[in-house]
């Protein structure tokens, strides 16, 4: 008769090991996602919406505009007569996304859009931060 050998307990050393590798990895991958995401190049405060089902990707290429019309095209400034010209590439099947200033004035994002729809623009988004009603 052959005995096996008794096994041996755990310590809690091998049992925090797999957790320490786990909380690493995700602090490496949320570093990595925070530097990826493009700042605008002058400061935005977004118009708050109570709507949870808000799109949270970001494409790389997004539109910013300033609440004084300033304009920025993928982190790079742009002026309004460029603007035409820069997203003569867009593909047809995506939206453009925009981040607005909130206190951007109506007006001003209608030619905005008069301005994209003779660039070929047919969709747009607009980004909006969430707040609680």
């Amino acid at each position: 008769m052959i005995l096996a050998p008794p096994k041996r307990p755990r310590s809690t050393e091998e049992n925090i090991l797999p957790l320490i590798n786990i909380v690493f990895l995700l602090l490496i991958f949320f570093m990595l996602a925070g530097v990826l995401a493009q700042k605008p190049p002058f400061e935005l405060t977004p118009p708050a919406t109570t709507d949870a089902e808000q799109s949270t990707q970001l494409e790389n290429k997004v539109l910013a505009v300033a609440g004084d019309g300033r304009l920025a095209f993928g982190g790079e400034p742009i002026t309004r007569d460029a603007l035409p010209q820069a997203l003569a590439d867009w593909p047809n099947d995506k939206p453009l996304q925009i981040r607005a200033d909130g206190g951007l004035k109506a007006d001003a994002l209608g030619s905005l859009f008069t301005t994209l729809r003779g660039a070929g623009i047919a969709e747009v988004n607009l980004l909006t931060q969430h707040t609680d009603p």
